[in-house]
């Protein structure tokens, strides 16, 4: 016969008053809803997002998310302006919105690396080198954008003449804008994020000319922000959405397929696009969001590049570095 094993009413009485004692000092932290946007969801820089959803970074975090798309670094600024938005991921540029007044401040650095960046041709150019840009027509997102920089910054390092300087159009900020211009022959190139040349080529439509590090260092140029409201609001999210983040770039480093996977899916690119930039931009993550001195620099030679300020300004006040996870 089987045994039963008896234990008596003081002991039982016992356990459970253990057990629920122990419920009682479990900290219970409340989640928190944020509402997080992407400048442009065509952008490899903002799969760690997807990637810390899906596999539960910010779950652990008490960190729920509602990702927002737009189409481009203005949209967002204003939606945040709104109040539609609680962190927005955009170009470290948009740091120009702090300037005018815009309700936000830069949280943490998602990359300082020029080489997200590059000049996209269609499959009719002859173009073989950034040389060979001079004089073109360069399609860009807007006036006074990174793009915007980052062509005037082309012609001042080549050091062409006014009569040789490469001109800019405005095309806008989607992937279907850039390749539409191409086609068109409205542009004989574009600046779009890199991986944009390597879909053309894997279309056969184009190809990737060159990425921007050729001429350019280091540049703050994509960014986390957050609203003053929520920093006001909720700083202990922040600082909560920001050790989930890294922790998925961390994770990201050592899970090739997964992140594969998942950004194909988040960019609606096919995957061997996503492994392409994968391989190409994957080492290139801050790894702690820390701002790098010499990328702020760059980043303020733009907006006097751009005309952007009407006099000297405290650029310390457009960001901070509270809210990064503290090391272990």
């Amino acid at each position: 016969m089987p045994t039963t094993r008896l234990i008596s009413r003081r002991t039982a009485l016992g356990v459970l008053a253990g057990a629920l004692a122990a419920l009682q000092i479990t900290p219970v932290r409340a989640a928190a809803r944020l509402r997080v946007g992407k400048a442009v969801a065509e952008n490899f820089a903002y799969v760690p997002l997807n990637v810390g959803i899906e596999y539960g970074f910010f779950d652990r975090e008490g960190i729920a998310i509602e990702e927002v798309g737009f189409t481009g670094g203005s949209r967002i600024a204003q939606a945040m302006a709104a109040g539609a938005v609680d962190i927005s991921l955009s170009a470290g540029p948009d740091m120009q919105f702090i300037i005018k007044g815009a309700p936000e401040i830069a949280i943490a650095s998602i990359t300082d690396s020029p080489s997200f960046m590059g000049y996209c041709v269609g499959s009719q150019s002859t173009a073989q080198s950034l040389d060979d840009l001079k004089g073109k027509k360069i399609g860009i997102t807007s006036t006074g954008s990174l793009t915007d920089w980052l062509v005037r910054e082309l012609n001042h390092v080549k050091n062409w003449s006014e009569g040789d300087r490469a001109t800019t159009v405005v095309i806008g900020g989607s992937t279907a804008a850039s390749l539409a211009a191409l086609k068109t022959g409205q542009v004989d190139a574009s600046i779009s994020a890199s991986q944009t040349g390597f879909l053309l080529e894997a279309r056969g439509e184009g190809r990737l000319l060159a990425d921007c590090a050729r001429y350019v260092g280091s540049i703050e140029l994509f960014t986390t922000f957050a609203s003053t409201t929520i920093v006001k609001a909720d700083p202990e999210a922040l600082q909560r959405f920001l050790k989930a983040w890294y922790g998925a770039v961390a994770f990201m480093r050592s899970h090739k397929s997964e992140t594969v996977a998942i950004a194909a899916k988040a960019m609606g690119y096919p995957p061997t696009v996503a492994a392409r930039s994968y391989e190409t931009f994957i080492a290139k993550f801050s790894a702690d969001g820390k701002f790098e001195p010499k990328a702020i620099a760059t980043l303020a030679a733009s907006f006097k590049d751009l005309n952007l300020l009407d006099g000297p300004v405290d650029l310390a006040r457009l960001y901070t570095d509270a809210f990064l996870p503290k090391p272990s």
